[in-house]
């Protein structure tokens, strides 16, 4: 199937992490599953494009400067790192690439071109049209099989490539976190929310943020805490919203809420809604976050649609529960999300990802 050194880890340049100021490649979680089988890691060069760093060109350009040895088997985490597939393709057309599927795979839906200012609205609709349309195409022609790390990026990704052969791996907390999360007690009698991202688009922090001055009218005491980078000051212009940014001890912010939102246009599963729950934070989150199944299995009520107004009446129903329906949910939260642990989920990846091997050698 494979050996220790015939697997090839490709990252993008950017690390991924919303509150972890040493991250700097690839999503924590991914890191583990890329250990667990012994990959060696090919990380995408950074380079310096100055007014292009948000757009396409940047993983395009790097993807021609990328250095890439010889290897059987070539793993692409999420999709931005998928621009190398065309040249790794035709340098090693008997290899075999697997991408790691995350939130780039979603379409449009993902973006909130309504607040840009023209004509950067264009530009940047445009730009991510272009992106979306390369990167099913390389799927589509490129890449063998799928890891997807939801069954929502799976369905998304069955929706262009329908013939790919696919497999779900969830991610997990991180071990250390994780023992942290669980010496934590929630504040299940306050009506104090929390979500927990980077700033951008996909994650729908501004759908949250609208919605607030509407909790507030049902629930006056009602306050939430933005934390995570790059989060525009200005939410707290919004009366009972902080924005926290980078914060030092995590597992004390979420100790301090009740509730934990999700108001994502669309995320391919959300660690950060694990986290809360294994604190004991009721989860509440859209349809559209690939960790929803796990959520309503807390309870159907705490999945909403990803509008304003669905986000907050899921909020003002939250907060009216009485203190014994807060506790009752917090504890299936922790029950739910015992499961999502570093040693678990990684064999649960090296199975699939022998799996899919086994199906693609069949075809």
């Amino acid at each position: 199937m494979y050996t220790d050194t015939d697997v090839g880890w490709v990252y993008p340049a950017v690390g991924h992490s919303a509150n972890d100021s040493d991250a700097n490649y690839g999503h924590p979680a991914h890191r583990g599953f890329q250990e667990r089988i012994d990959a060696d890691p090919i990380c995408f060069p950074d380079v310096p494009v100055g007014p292009l760093t948000h757009t396409l060109l940047k993983p395009a350009i790097e993807a021609t400067r990328l250095d890439v040895p010889e290897y059987d088997i070539y793993v692409f985490e999420n999709a931005e790192s998928v621009y190398a597939a065309t040249r790794i393709k035709r340098q090693y057309p008997d290899s075999t690439v697997i991408l790691l599927a995350a939130h780039r795979v979603f379409g449009l839906e993902s973006y909130d071109f309504a607040s840009d200012q023209f004509p950067k609205s264009l530009v940047r609709r445009a730009d991510r049209y272009s992106d979306q349309a390369l990167i099913r195409r390389f799927v589509r022609e490129h890449v063998d099989g799928v890891l997807a790390v939801s069954k929502h990026v799976e369905r998304t990704v069955r929706s262009f490539a329908p013939e790919t052969p696919t497999e779900v791996v969830h991610p997990y907390v991180q071990p250390a976190f994780a023992a942290e999360l669980d010496g934590m007690t929630p504040s299940l009698e306050s009506n104090h929310a929390i979500t927990v991202c980077e700033g951008r688009d996909h994650k729908g922090v501004d759908m949250l943020v609208d919605a607030w001055e509407g909790v507030r009218e049902y629930v006056p005491d009602a306050t939430l805490s933005i934390v995570g980078r790059n989060h525009p000051e200005e939410y707290e212009s919004v009366s009972g919203v902080t924005v926290s940014g980078y914060v030092e001890n995590l597992a004390e912010e979420y100790s301090r809420a009740s509730l934990y939102v999700h108001p994502a246009r669309a995320d391919a599963f959300g660690v950060t809604v694990l986290e809360a729950m294994r604190t004991g934070v009721v989860p509440m989150v859209t349809e559209a976050t690939g960790s929803y199944p796990f959520v309503a299995d807390v309870d159907d009520d705490l999945v909403v649609d990803p509008t304003t107004e669905s986000i907050a009446r899921g909020v003002v129903q939250y907060f009216q529960l009485p203190d014994d329906e807060r506790q009752a949910r917090s504890e299936r939260s922790k029950a739910v999300t015992a499961p999502f642990v570093e040693d678990v989920k990684t064999r649960e990846f090296e199975s699939r990802f022998r799996s899919l091997l086994a199906r693609l050698s069949t075809i």
